[in-house]
């Protein structure tokens, strides 16, 4: 329920996220939208865009989970400058990078306005106004000028001669749509809410005008700009139509210059031809070449290549040129005519159209006819010329030439002339680019088909001059239409606007800023001014109720605390008191009081100490300026109980010399008694009642000084509890808890008064000893103490025994100082333990030398777990009925890279008091466990023993240890023998037995260990759910010889068999062993008479044992 609530909460958060970007995307694209009215073409330089100003208070006010608004919102910005500018589609990099710019633009402005201004922020103070305004707003609006506009010049949607007017003219309008919206903004949504909504009129409206203003100014401006430049390009478009039309026509007009020629003169050599033409190629650039094409009939071709070729051509001919664009021989007259090339100007650049009979151009054809058949001048449709070496389109205008005959007119051929429109255009018309002026020639002859003349194929889009001042000029050119369109290049507008525009932006900036910065200030005072009286208004009314009320809860605080205050009076005799030092002290009821009934309240032993403090108080006043005493005293209240009560005398001087006393009274008996309990807590033993370490350190400290100072003996006597763990495990530690109380009160009893015995912790007890007279009466007070075994300590129902090791260290003999003496005892009183237990031990100097052994040890176990130096080897265990090994006993060996092979006799009993045991065990189950699966893998069917220490088995968490190997390792349960030592399972408590019982549901085997070493009856067995028995190697080893051991063994075999249990003797090494436990029904045995323990490669999965003997 609650994860359904959380989600549903989350889709609500996420709903009202989208929505909030939805709103902010509409609205940056509605402000945008009518921002673009004022807009340079083509639509993306803005004079003032508000839409800047949203962004930045937006994503100011509600963080940058706004952002995505912001591009959304450019992003309907770019479709519809897009769209206006005749961009089908829109650049994707344009609708990519512009929005990316707009996004990031706002959370730099937020970046810079939280670290130069602060948010939230009221913006009402001078200094944080003049850097939102002088330093936020132009800083931030870099961004997106500085990006976007090189973006929009490298794509060639903008103009990169007029680049640096666009970054600026876009800089400014994001700059004052900053200094406008922002605020605006902020003041309906923008933190500290109290700070901004109240300026909501007197901010936005007055600001919102302002804008409304400047945009209706800026429109204004851009309209007659807008005016200017189509009369300025209305003029300079007509005077470049007309030039062009001038420049073709004087084109045609030599055409027949040269057509008149050849009628006048009929026959015009080639020499008079070049004389001719050639001057006209210098005034007329563009102009590819003039050519005489003099009308050959068909049975005329012979004659007329054999004249020609006699003009020094040899191998001239007449060709064609055929669909492929090769240049053949001609092969058949066309309507029984050849009009071949025969005089070309210039010959040079024109020798592949030399000969060539142009009727055989499907683009000529057409013309030529037409001009052979009624004389006009006729132009081809634009085409690449046969001599093109580019790719420009070329015309040729062809001209008929006639002479007339009498009456009759007789076509003797045609006169043409090439040309390269491009290059015409740019000759006739080489001042339209600077003019800011593009335009375009195209044939326009058949007007659904319109073919490209001159500029680029862009030019035939019917959006070409969308966005852009434009006009068309039809133009008549040797029987075809042309059309000029023109259109403002890029850039045009800013060369028409006039000086008074950027005046009127520039002002138009400065005079908003001016004003945003004027009302946020005005605002921002008016409202601290109003908040300030409201404040000052509202405490004079606190201040007026709080004095009564201080009145009223000085007297009820000082009750509660039970705190009084006096004051002397000017007179110097009459005292002032509160209600509450006169309760304290039961002070009659009665004014006026003086100092001496104040001294009066308290017991009469007191009196003289607080006349005394009185007088010092007063006495310091003759040299100081204050002064301060402070006491206890003992008052006796109204029912007769004494109570601690703390008098306080403050006593001042001021600079006319008068002196001033006063003071207080409380009582403080509640917080002396704590003191008392704290200070007895921090010295003594909460359980047991004794001194803590702290405490005993300290007087064993005086105790060794004073023994020092008078050459005196004294000794300390480190005891411990013996076996006092099996008490916490068994019976748990609130049994403990009691035995130790009673211990205490046991051990104090047996010690001297001067004696002091102190509590270290847990079962640690350690007694100072001094004033000894011989070196002896410290074993003889450890003795006394020992003694205490003969009574148990009986705690419900339960006896258990008083066993205690001690350690004795002298002084000065085992130290010097407290702390050599503690040290030395406790070594001492682990020799004690070592020689059994229940003893006493003085330290000698080899024990540091065991200790510090004792420590490498340790140290050197850390490492060998580690380092891993330890390593198993495996004791078959043998059914000698079968001869077959059953199973294998997993022994833990160490071997040591300076002491070689360790004695587990050695290393195991320290691994146990250091607790490594633990660690080590679960790396002996891993390995035992995975070598087991290694031979079970191999066929095996063998089980796997593995010994189990007592602290380890102990541990809560064991079985769920047991689980975790078993489950890493593969291995299954019944394979599994667990031997556990009997002293690991004397006392069997619940716990225990649970224990035992998991361990035996998971399908493990349980065996104990050592059997027959222990201290506990046999009888205890049946309660144990245990499958074996293992009789250990010291009663085997002298068998059969030993009539004890012989009788042991037979005894537990016999109670076995009882039991159900079976047996595995352990250290057989004889024959005559093995025989005499196989006649008394032991079957599974194992010692090194079947096999020594084996290292882990050599072990097989069954094999038969050939035994010695």
């Amino acid at each position: 329920m609650h994860r359904h609530d959380a989600l549903t909460a989350g889709q609500v958060r996420l709903l009202h996220l989208i929505v909030q970007n939805l709103l902010l995307a509409l609205g940056y694209g509605a402000l945008g939208w009518a921002a673009l009215s004022l807009s340079l073409p083509p639509g993306y330089s803005l004079p003032f865009f508000p839409a800047a100003g949203l962004a930045l208070g937006a994503v100011l006010a509600r963080g940058r989970q706004l952002l995505p608004g912001v591009a959304l919102g450019s992003a309907i910005v770019q479709l519809v400058v897009g769209r206006d500018a005749g961009l089908d589609p829109v650049s994707p990099a344009a609708l990519v990078m512009v929005p990316a710019t707009a996004a990031l633009q706002a959370a730099v402005g937020a970046a810079l306005m939280r670290r130069l201004v602060g948010y939230p922020t009221p913006l009402d103070s001078p200094r944080d106004i003049v850097r939102f305004l002088g330093i936020v707003a132009p800083l931030g609006c870099l961004v997106a000028a500085s990006l976007a506009v090189p973006t929009l010049a490298g794509l060639g949607m903008l103009s990169m001669e007029n680049l640096p007017i666009h970054w600026a003219v876009w800089w400014v309008g994001d700059t004052i749509g900053v200094t406008t919206m922002a605020p605006i903004v902020l003041a309906f949504i923008g933190w500290p809410r109290e700070d901004w909504r109240p300026r909501v009129l007197t901010l936005v409206v007055p600001l919102g005008i302002a804008s409304v203003l400047l945009f209706t100014t800026l429109w204004h401006l851009r309209t007659s700009d807008a005016i200017r430049s189509e009369t300025e390009f209305s003029r300079a478009a007509a005077s470049l139509a007309h030039q062009l039309e001038s420049r073709l026509e004087s084109q045609i007009e030599m055409l027949r210059s040269a057509q008149r020629l050849l009628s006048v003169s009929g026959k015009v050599n080639r020499d008079e031809w070049h004389d001719y033409v050639v001057p006209w190629f210098e005034r007329h650039p563009g102009t590819l070449n003039f050519t005489w094409n003099p009308l050959v009939p068909a049975d005329g071709r012979d004659a007329f290549v054999a004249s020609v070729r006699a003009e020094g051509f040899p191998d001239f001919d007449i060709l064609d040129r055929a669909g492929n664009g090769r240049v053949v021989v001609a092969n058949r007259p066309r309507q029984g005519i050849y009009l071949p090339i025969t005089y070309v100007e210039p010959f040079a650049a024109n020798g592949k159209v030399f000969g060539l009979d142009p009727l055989s151009v499907d683009h000529s054809a057409a013309a030529i006819w037409a001009t052979l058949a009624d004389g006009q001048p006729r132009a081809t449709p634009p085409f690449r010329l046969t001599q093109e070496t580019g790719e420009q389109k070329g015309v040729v205008v062809y001209q008929g030439v006639r002479k007339e005959l009498g009456d009759e007119v007789e076509t003797i051929g045609m006169v043409s002339t090439a040309l390269r429109v491009d290059d015409l255009v740019g000759a006739a018309l080489p001042g339209a680019t600077s003019e800011g002026i593009e335009l375009c020639l195209l044939d326009v002859s058949q007007p659904s088909q319109p073919m490209l003349l001159s500029s680029e194929p862009a030019c035939l889009d019917r959006n070409w001059n969308k966005r852009r001042i434009g006009m068309q000029v039809p133009l008549a050119v040797a029987g075809r239409a042309w059309q000029v369109r023109l259109r403002t290049a890029p850039g045009f507008e800013f060369t028409t606007a006039g000086a008074a525009s950027w005046i009127t932006i520039l002002a138009g900036l400065a005079a908003i800023t001016l004003l945003g910065a004027f009302l946020l200030l005005t605002t921002g005072r008016t409202r601290r001014i109003q908040e300030l009286v409201d404040l000052r208004t509202g405490e004079l009314a606190a201040a007026s109720r709080r004095l009564l009320e201080q009145q009223g809860a000085l007297a009820e605080a000082q009750r509660i605390a039970g705190l009084g205050s006096w004051q002397l009076a000017s007179d110097g005799k009459t005292l002032n008191c509160s209600d509450e030092c006169r309760r304290v002290l039961s002070l009659p009821a009665r004014d006026p009081l003086s100092l001496d009934d104040m001294v009066a309240g308290v017991l009469p032993e007191n009196q003289p100490a607080l006349t005394q403090a009185i007088d010092k108080a007063l006495a310091a006043l003759s040299h100081l300026p204050h002064s301060r005493q402070s006491l206890d005293c003992t008052v006796r209240d109204r029912h007769g109980n004494l109570r601690v009560v703390n008098v306080l005398v403050d006593g001042s001087r001021s600079l006319d010399g008068g002196r001033t006393l006063r003071g207080t009274v409380q009582d403080v008996t509640a917080a002396r008694d704590t003191e008392a309990r704290i200070q007895r807590l921090a010295d003594f033993d909460g359980l047991t009642g004794l001194p803590n370490r702290n405490f005993w350190t300290s007087r064993a400290r005086i105790a060794i000084a004073s023994a020092r100072r008078h050459s005196e003996m004294l000794a300390v006597l480190f005891i411990d509890l013996d076996n006092f763990k099996n008490v916490n495990d068994s019976l748990g530690h609130q049994t403990g808890d009691r035995m130790l109380a009673v211990v205490a009160e046991r051990l104090a009893s047996a010690l001297r008064e001067e004696d002091l015995l102190a509590r270290l912790g847990g079962d640690e007890f350690v007694a100072l000893l001094p004033n000894l007279e011989h070196p002896d009466d410290a074993a003889a007070v450890a003795s006394k103490l020992l003694a205490l075994r003969e009574h148990p300590i009986v705690i419900d129902d339960h006896s258990l025994p008083l066993s205690m090791s001690i350690g004795i260290a002298r002084f000065p003999d085992d130290g010097a100082d407290v702390d050599t003496l503690l040290r030395n005892a406790d070594m001492a009183m682990y020799g004690a333990k070592g020689a059994g237990r229940n003893a006493l031990q003085h330290f000698v100097p080899e024990m540091n030398a065991r200790a510090f052994e004792r420590l490498q040890l340790d140290n050197a176990l850390r490492h060998a777990l580690q380092q891993d130096q330890f390593f198993l080897v495996y004791q078959p265990q043998v059914d000698v009925d079968r001869d077959r090994i059953v199973g294998y006993e997993a022994l833990l060996r160490w071997r040591h890279p300076e002491l070689g092979l360790v004695s587990p006799e050695r290393f195991i009993p320290a691994a146990e008091v250091s607790g490594l045991i633990v660690p080590i065990g679960d790396w002996v189950m891993t390995t035992a466990f995975r070598r087991q699966v290694e031979l079970r893998e191999a066929g095996g069917t063998c089980t796997m023993a593995v010994n189990i220490s007592a602290i380890q088995f102990r541990r809560d968490d064991f079985v769920h240890r047991v689980e975790q190997v078993m489950a890493a390792t593969g291995v299954t349960a019944a394979e599994i023998e667990f031997e556990i030592t009997e002293s690991a399972l004397m006392d069997p408590t619940p716990e225990l037995l649970q224990r035992l019982d998991r361990l035996r549901a998971l399908g493990i085997r349980l065996a104990l260990d050592d059997f027959g070493t222990g201290y506990s009856s046999l009888s205890y067995l049946k309660r144990l759910p245990i499958q074996s028995l293992k009789i250990d190697r010291s009663f085997v080893s002298e068998l059969p010889g030993d009539a004890e051991d012989a009788a042991i063994a037979s005894a537990t075999l016999s109670m076995a068999s009882d039991l159900g249990v079976e047996v595995v003797a352990e250290g057989v090494e004889t024959a005559a062993q093995r025989d005499f436990l196989h006649q008394r029904g032991c079957r599974l045995m194992q010692g090194y008479l079947f096999s020594q323990p084996l290292p882990s490669d050599a072990l097989t999965p069954t094999a038969t044992i050939a035994a010695a003997g």
